[in-house]
């Protein structure tokens, strides 16, 4: 099977990119053809290490119609898409070769599917409740709808040692960008609480992003005066992660790193860019898991401040971390490893291989493709010509402000200058008064 895989993405690397890499990883195992379009960088360099073929692309309109172009010239059995720019690129090849097409959503996000489901063969959602929130917005889908869950490579491992110790560890993991914004505060919330701050723990920072010189200054004004320390880690390699969670004694992260710190046998507080979870535990697992570790929410409005501090103040009990460490790492083992995910995958792809897809009538369908699209240049050009007379006006406005903001200044002048000679002829008179008498 030769499979066409786009993935978009804006950060050099995260839980997105990971998922991709383990299902090339065993797709080429298994002996099948994978071609992944991407932006260039250190994910396209993975790839081609595992041994896929790479089209780079920045995903602009120019260079996406290179790609296509070189993509009609290659043989595809399968379009197996991540959503956004890549889904727009995976299913204009699809319907034009007449080949089935596979989406894969991660979380609450709808991708316009209302507008192309007919062309989708199956639609892949990570947990249940995304699942959910899909059929809830479109209907005609859940027959075609199937969930798989995040998988956990098997680097992940419980360390059988055990270190006793009077101080705690704690690992946070997240992009340090501005979709992770809710991830970024919750911990912030969790170093401002009075009753964390008197404790003995050590934090370990894995990421990075265009939120982190902001919040470093807001974590470390945290810690001050406090005996606990921070060391930030950056970005770690995929291989090195592993080894950098097991000096932990908890993890807190979203998604997939939540799933990595569980198969580590760290205690574990799942927190996602839409909600706040809460300890896993094994009354409260199967409700984390639907949401995808974080995924579906309501953020902020389903926040209350201090509840991740009440599950700190939990995983300061040894023998609760003990017994959690030991739960996390059996339940990744019986529902989470990557192996069996993947199988999962590789069973829907052949079976839609083998189902094929109705042809499409393109000469038909044109007269309606083309008006969406060009009716969707015009509404971006009028867009355009909105939001730049917009900026017009605003700009004069600012003119407008500063021209004002100078009269005043030199109004104030002039008063401190009037304001100076009245005193002096203050003084004047009141010397001149002090003579006469």
């Amino acid at each position: 099977m030769n499979v066409l895989l786009p993935v978009f993405f804006h950060s050099a690397m995260g839980g997105l990119h990971r998922h991709i890499l383990s299902s090339v990883k065993v797709l080429i195992r298994e002996g099948h053809e994978v071609t992944v379009v991407c932006k260039p960088g250190p994910f396209a360099e993975e790839v081609e290490a595992l041994g896929g073929q790479v089209m780079r692309t920045d995903y602009s309109n120019e260079d996406v119609t290179r790609v296509i172009d070189a993509v009609g010239t290659q043989s595809f059995d399968m379009v197996y898409a991540q959503p956004f720019d890549s889904r727009q690129v995976g299913l204009a090849v699809a319907e034009t070769h007449g080949i089935p097409f596979v989406l894969v959503i991660h979380g609450m996000y709808y991708d316009e599917i209302e507008q192309y489901h007919p062309s989708v063969s199956r639609v892949i959602a990570v947990s249940e409740r995304i699942a959910t929130h899909l059929v809830e917005h479109c209907p005609a889908i859940e027959s075609k709808l199937i969930v798989i869950p995040n998988g956990v490579d098997d680097a992940f491992v419980p360390d059988t040692t055990s270190v006793s110790s009077e101080r705690v560890t704690g690992l946070f993991t997240s992009r340090l960008d501005a979709d992770k914004l809710f991830i970024l505060d919750v911990f912030l919330d969790a170093l401002e609480d009075e009753r964390i701050k008197s404790l003995p723990i050590d934090w370990l920072i894995v990421g990075d992003g265009t939120q982190r010189e902001k919040y470093a200054s807001r974590y470390e004004e945290a810690l001050e005066g406090t005996s606990q320390t921070m060391d930030w880690l950056g970005w770690v390699e995929q291989d090195d992660f592993p080894e950098a969670m097991r000096r932990a004694d908890f993890v807190i992260g979203p998604g997939r790193s939540a799933l990595e710190g569980m198969a580590l046998g760290k205690p574990t507080i799942a927190v996602g860019s839409k909600s706040y979870q809460g300890l896993v535990t094994p009354s409260t697992w199967q409700d984390i898991a639907s949401t995808n570790f974080g995924g579906i929410g309501t953020k902020y409005d389903g926040y209350t401040s201090g509840r991740i501090g009440d599950a700190i103040l939990e995983l300061m009990d040894e023998t609760t971390r003990r017994e959690l460490a030991r739960f996390s790492a059996a339940l990744v083992d019986e529902h989470f490893r990557d192996e069996a995910a993947q199988r999962l995958l590789l069973d829907l792809l052949e079976e839609v291989r083998q189902e094929g897809v109705e042809e499409i009538d393109l000469v038909a369908r044109y007269p309606h493709i083309r008006y969406d699209q060009l009716h969707a240049r015009r509404a971006n050009r009028i867009c355009s010509w909105k939001l730049a007379d917009r900026e017009q006006r605003l700009e004069a406005m600012r003119e407008e402000l500063e021209t004002t903001k100078r009269h005043l200044d030199e109004l104030r002048t002039i008063q401190s200058e009037q304001s100076a000679e009245i005193s002096q002829l203050r003084l004047a008179l009141q010397r001149l008064s002090d003579e006469t008498e």
